[in-house]
Formats: C-alpha cells, structure tokens, sequence
C-alpha cells in the first residue's frame, strides 16, 4: 500500500487576496493546511509561517519519534512552536490586531495515520462510500452544540457562531487535538480550510467523491469549483490522499 495525493489552494470569488496556505512533504507523509484569521491583519503572513514550521519540524524530527505518544508530542510541540512563531511575528510587526492562523496537520505512517488540529480547518475520511469527518471545530458553535444549546443543524445555518476559540498565534499554550486512526486500502483522507466546507455540504463532498474516483486532481479541481459555483465567499484550501 502506498499513498497519493493531489491539493490547491484558491483565493475565492470575494477575498482580494489568498491567506490560506498548504505545506505537503510527500516523502515524509507530512500534509498542512493553515488558514489565516479572517479579520486579521496579515493573516498571510501568520499561515505562511504556521503552515511551514509545523511541516518542516514534523518532517525534520520524524524518524527520531517511534511511539504513537512521541508523535503526538512531536506534533504538538510543532504546533506549539508556529504558535509561538505567529505571536512573535505578530508582536514585531506592530499589529494593531494579532494575526494568527488556524491549523491541521496530517502525518502518514502507513498503515497508522495521524491528525492534530487547532481551530475549524477539517478532516474528512473516505471509506467504502461513506464520508465522515474526523475532526471538531475548535469554535463557539461546536461548544454551543456540545452543551445541548443548538443541534448540528442549527449551527451549520448560524454562521456568526464559528468563531475560532483556538488557533495559534495567541499568548497562551494551544494544546490542539490529536486523533489516530488506521489508514486503509481505497481510503481518502481530506484536509481543508473553511472556505470548503463552509460552502459545500458534507453530501455535496461525496457526491463530487463518487464522481471523480481515480483522479485526483479532477477531484480537487471539482470541489474548489464547488465551493466557488456556491458563491466562493472565502479562500479555499484542498489536500487530498488516498491508499492505493
């Protein structure tokens, strides 16, 4: 078994400018996609360095991390250190508001796969023609639906309530999420941004799934063209891997 992939970034219908950024090492099965605060002033800039010093620490440091709990600890000391980067780029920049930028990261050590987040950018799981979305938004809406306040529903329709309640580039610790899983043959994993999700619904996702199998750049090129036929409100980000 091994794996493919194909991914993109796009700037959208109604941004003037792209502050999502993807980092993939396929050598190292390392896959990032960072997405800058919305709002932010250099929202670019805090993806940019997010996505690239989580890559580039996981890659470097990998082969040394043998056990399931040294790969988390190295995935989220990398987080911890592009939080640490953003706010200091932040700090010495001036901004008049601190940028920061949301976060996930895939590591693929086959037949294991490995996931840690901060903030709403999503995973998604493939398999046998049922999608389902491994990861929670890091927001006010999902707390809002954990305590019973409103259903999943309800949320998807209130878009005010997606607020990010973690991300990095704050001055406090971002302990993200960390999910393991076991990555099987004719599975796809999707990592993207909001500016996807946030535009096509999750049966969209695999009706476009069920329609470009086998090709993978079709199939990434059809879910940007998704989000953007749905009014492309924001940047949008795409990574997709498959097991073959």
């Amino acid at each position: 078994m091994k794996l493919v992939s194909a991914y993109k970034t796009n700037t959208g219908l109604k941004r003037k400018r792209n502050e999502d950024y993807l980092w993939v090492d396929k050598r190292a099965g390392v896959y990032v996609v960072a997405d800058g605060m919305g709002g932010h002033e250099a929202g670019d800039t805090a993806s940019r360095l997010a996505a690239i010093t989580v890559g580039e620490t996981i890659a470097n440091n990998l082969q040394a991390a043998v056990s399931v709990a040294e790969i988390k600890a190295l995935m989220a000391s990398a987080i911890e250190t592009a939080n640490q980067a953003v706010w200091a780029a932040s700090g010495e920049a001036g901004q008049t508001r601190r940028m920061g930028a949301t976060i996930i990261v895939a590591v693929a050590q086959l037949p294991s796969l490995y996931i840690s987040h901060a903030g709403d950018t999503r995973a998604y799981l493939l398999r046998d023609n049922a999608l389902s979305r491994l990861t929670k938004d890091d927001s006010w809406a999902a707390q809002l639906v954990d305590s019973g306040v409103i259903t999943e529903t309800e949320a998807e329709h209130h878009r005010n309530l997606h607020f990010v309640t973690k991300a990095v580039g704050q001055d406090s610790p971002v302990e993200p999420d960390f999910i393991q899983l076991t990555f099987k043959a004719k599975d796809y994993l999707l990592l993207c941004s909001d500016g996807l999700w946030n535009m096509v619904t999750d049966p969209q996702l695999l009706d476009i799934f069920k329609k470009t199998k086998g090709n993978l750049t079709l199939l990434v090129d059809s879910l940007i063209e998704a989000a953007n036929a749905a009014g492309g409100k924001d940047n949008i980000t795409v990574i997709v891997v498959e097991a073959i």
